[in-house]
């Protein structure tokens, strides 16, 4: 499979003049690499892989151009790797994936392609943005009626797909949903009364349907997986407190902890891998937080008091919220919108 020899052709493109996408493994990630580089992987656009579109005439690449971290277009050449020949690609590692594109179309493409808000490794890297383009160059040729006859899973997705911006500001609603909810853990403690762990739970379960809520929004849930997995721990963790009242008396600290612990990994990641780091740095400290609050809620169980954890959901609602309207506004800022 990992070649640098030219492809053949599709029989409706010029021979000697094709745009193709080619991978290459990244650095110091060799040890992870079996967990993710698979069809799975590929299927989520979650290898340890940079994806890279090569334009090539008459046996030469005459142009490469790819996504980077920073949110950017660039060139191999920009990072001191220059690539001229197919000796080149296989020098710096890269080998050729799927079908060949005309060139005009790609590079038409190119120009409608939105790169999005930011980078985000979860939901718009490299190969999120290489898969955006090959469906656009997809509903290029279906335009133009030069689409090749026989049609892959993404070709097919590409007809019915609805345009979905690759990184839509974070809602500021969201955001005021999880402080309010926020506020009334505070307050749980205090007016819940022996219904405590039942508040607690319903609190949780409307902050994970607002999550999931939330996730399907965009309609391409992979472009938003961060959201739907918090939803989903937040959920079970709601239906955990209110489906059996003894089980969460007893265990309901430990529940909590794991639940804060999780969802603080969650953020803590999205912060350290997103760009640019301005947008995200709300998330990175929520994160921080959450992390903060399960380890004391551990350290303490199964004595933890209702206080301390109507406190700790509380404030992770809190700093969650805060972190979504940050995005949300530095994003709209810098874009001017």
């Amino acid at each position: 499979m990992r070649n640098a020899q030219t492809p053949r052709p599709d029989s409706n493109l010029n021979p000697v003049s094709y745009a193709r996408f080619a991978k290459r493994d990244l650095d110091k990630m060799s040890w992870l690499a079996p967990l993710v580089n698979n069809r799975a992987g590929d299927l989520l656009n979650l290898e340890l892989r940079h994806e890279q579109l090569f334009f090539v005439q008459d046996n030469q690449v005459v142009e490469n151009i790819g996504y980077s971290e920073k949110g950017k277009r660039f060139s191999e050449a920009d990072c001191g790797k220059v690539i001229h020949t197919f000796e080149d690609l296989k020098k710096y590692g890269y080998w050729f994936v799927g079908r060949t594109y005309a060139p005009e179309i790609m590079r038409e493409a190119l120009l409608r392609q939105k790169d999005g808000y930011y980078y985000s490794f979860f939901s718009n890297q490299c190969q999120d943005w290489a898969d955006r383009l090959k469906r656009g160059a997809t509903r290029i040729e279906r335009e133009r009626g030069i689409a090749p006859l026989r049609r892959s899973l993404a070709d097919r997705r590409a007809d019915s797909e609805r345009f979905v911006f690759p990184t839509e500001p974070a809602s500021i609603w969201m955001g005021l949903v999880a402080l309010a909810l926020g506020v009334a853990g505070f307050l749980a403690p205090i007016v819940a009364g022996g219904t405590f762990t039942v508040v607690i739970g319903a609190l949780l379960l409307a902050a994970g349907i607002s999550n999931i809520v939330y996730a399907f929004h965009a309609g391409d849930w992979r472009n938003l997986l961060p959201e739907l997995l918090t939803g989903l721990i937040n959920i079970a963790t709601g239906v955990l407190m209110l489906g059996n009242r003894d089980f969460s008396r007893r265990s309901g600290s430990l529940i909590i902890a794991i639940a804060l612990a999780l969802h603080g990994m969650i953020n803590l990641v999205l912060g350290l891998f997103s760009k640019p780091r301005s947008h995200w740095i709300g998330k990175l400290a929520s994160g921080l937080v959450m992390l903060t609050l399960a380890a004391g809620i551990a350290s303490r169980w199964p004595a933890s008091g209702e206080r301390l954890l109507g406190e700790a959901v509380g404030l992770s609602l809190l700093v969650g919220g805060i972190a979504t309207i940050w995005l949300s506004w530095r994003t709209r800022t810098s874009e001017g919108t």
